[in-house]
């Protein structure tokens, strides 16, 4: 398990940082010790466990057996109030919340938006280049994407950049000391947080005063401000779950885009039929319509192509848990109050 306290952290998020932890990390320890392992991580006794059936154990046990539990850091830089803090309830309410704008009915909406962005930002940063940096210029559209397709808040320029200042210290020792990077990332949390108060407040009082109407307003930010008013949400839980929904979406996403990118660089043949497959969706329609959910149910070999980017690239190392209760699995014994990485 390493040394005491800090077992082996520096190794795990090493590897984590190369985008190697299986490889680096989690591999040699199961040639050594098996598919499941213990260690210790940032402090904590953690048990190690891999593959599509300890994944399906864990998932379909949470609240029963296990809960979510990440590191200090990634609390204190997602926030407390964030859904991925919450249990029971709490937590189907506000990921019910989130997930309306994501359902059937938000997609509808979101995809004509969404598909009308990407376009502008392509002639505007990517038409007439002979060369782009791929893995940034995916982290700025997504990251766009998220705050004016979804959220509705406009991005001003910097703004990007505090937030990345915030993800290097998500993963990094809850220490804070002058230049650290767990201090560089709190304040610029502070920061994230003085603007979305900001943001929201601004809505509220366009709520509040007749500005906007309901059923036309379809953005995220909107509804967790009508939850807000109707004292369903606190500010607080809509601030800490704006900044989570940035950090789940923007980081992994434009990994998994550029990732995708590469693999059909190298793959010409898959490159053509995810081509074909686009050309002929665009045949069916007409001279500057936008693509709707129904196109994207088309695009069949184009979603096998990212899960297989994804399998062989993962945007994520994998998610922590905290046992709730002692559990048995698989022979073994995972007692209760200990981590679990899968």
């Amino acid at each position: 398990m390493g040394f005491p306290f800090i077992g082996e952290t520096m190794e795990f998020f090493n590897a984590q940082r190369r985008n190697k932890l299986y490889e680096e990390f989690v591999h040699p320890r199961i040639t050594k010790h098996g598919k499941i392992f213990k260690t210790r991580i940032i402090g904590s006794p953690t048990v190690i466990v891999n593959g599509a059936e300890a994944n399906k154990f864990l998932l379909s046990n949470e609240f029963k057996l296990v809960k979510s539990s990440w590191p200090s850091s990634s609390v204190h830089l997602m926030g407390k109030d964030s859904i991925m803090e919450k249990d029971g309830e709490r937590h189907r309410f506000l990921r019910g919340v989130i997930g309306t704008s994501l359902g059937y009915a938000g997609l509808e909406t979101l995809v004509p938006k969404l598909c009308n962005f990407v376009k502008l930002y392509l002639s505007q940063n990517w038409h007439g280049q002979e060369e782009i940096s791929l893995y940034r210029s995916t982290k700025v559209l997504t990251f766009s994407i998220v705050f004016e397709c979804l959220l509705g808040i406009k991005v001003e320029p910097g703004m990007i950049d505090t937030f990345e200042r915030v993800l290097e210290g998500v993963f990094s020792p809850a220490i804070k000391f002058p230049g650290s990077k767990f201090s560089r990332a709190m304040k610029a949390r502070k920061e994230i947080e003085k603007m979305i108060v900001k943001v929201v407040r601004e809505k509220r009082k366009e709520i509040e005063e007749g500005r906007v109407k309901r059923e036309e307003d379809t953005m995220l930010m909107s509804k967790l401000v009508y939850g807000m008013i109707q004292e369903e949400i606190t500010e607080k839980e809509i601030i800490d779950n704006v900044v989570l929904l940035v950090f789940a979406a923007h980081d992994t996403t434009s990994f998994a885009v550029a990732m995708t990118f590469k693999m059909l660089a190298q793959h010409p043949d898959c490159y053509g039929k995810v081509l074909q497959e686009h050309v002929n969706i665009m045949r069916n329609k007409g001279r500057g319509e936008s693509l709707n959910v129904e196109d994207i149910k088309k695009m069949k070999y184009t979603w096998q192509v990212a899960r297989e980017s994804m399998r062989l690239f993962p945007p994520i190392f994998g998610s922590f848990r905290k046992a709730i209760t002692d559990i048995e699995y698989e022979g073994f014994t995972i007692p209760k109050g200990w981590k679990v990485n899968f």
